[in-house]
């Protein structure tokens, strides 16, 4: 299957097997744990990432959150580091915005092309159904590199299906435009809310 077709059918069959139960209103956690691996394609270079992290709420205003990563490309690979702090509000009975900003250190096990990047976004969580969340994306990243600093947006889009009332599984791609190079990435993910 190419990178295309898997764009467009995963989304769409995550959405349609969750079709299948009512709407009931429900509050979003920002407590969990999670593992997830992507696919990351700059220019014409792929990389598998893959990760681990979590959220705890501090109240009902504020949460942090916090993963480790490692990258793997050609000729090489890279430890990544994150951390962020976010405000999420509700907009609607089924709907909040997260406003965060996240801070991300890039680790190169050769030679010092490490980077540090500041991320301020907003994402919208929805409720599409009983047990399907619809997510958007939207940031703006300034990216401090050894050679030079870029900047950029960030958009995104992704879907979260709930098996369980604490346990969920999530296809999202998003794309960079920090720099000269345009970034590429669709990932999945298992969560457990707690």
């Amino acid at each position: 299957m190419n990178r295309q077709t898997l764009k467009i059918t995963l989304p769409l069959v995550l959405l349609g097997i969750g079709f299948s139960s009512p709407l009931l209103a429900k509050e979003f956690s920002y407590n969990y744990a999670e593992l997830g691996v992507a696919d990351v394609e700059v220019d014409d270079n792929d990389g598998d990432y893959i990760y681990g992290g979590g959220s705890l709420s501090l109240n009902s205003d504020v949460f942090i959150r916090g993963s480790l990563g490692s990258l793997d490309f050609e000729p090489g690979e890279a430890d990544v580091i994150s951390l962020g702090v976010g405000h999420p509000m509700s907009i609607s009975q089924r709907s909040d915005l997260v406003l965060a900003v996240d801070y991300s250190y890039l680790d190169p096990d050769r030679g010092s092309g490490d980077s540090d990047t500041l991320t301020a976004s907003a994402m919208s969580r929805t409720w599409l159904t009983n047990n399907v969340e619809g997510n958007l994306y939207g940031g703006f990243a300034y990216a401090d590199y050894d050679r030079g600093d870029d900047s950029g947006a960030i958009l995104g889009a992704g879907i979260r299906l709930y098996v369980a009332p604490q346990i969920s599984v999530a296809a999202d791609f998003r794309r960079s435009f920090v720099g000269d190079l345009d970034t590429d990435s669709i990932g999945i993910s298992g969560r457990v809310q707690f």
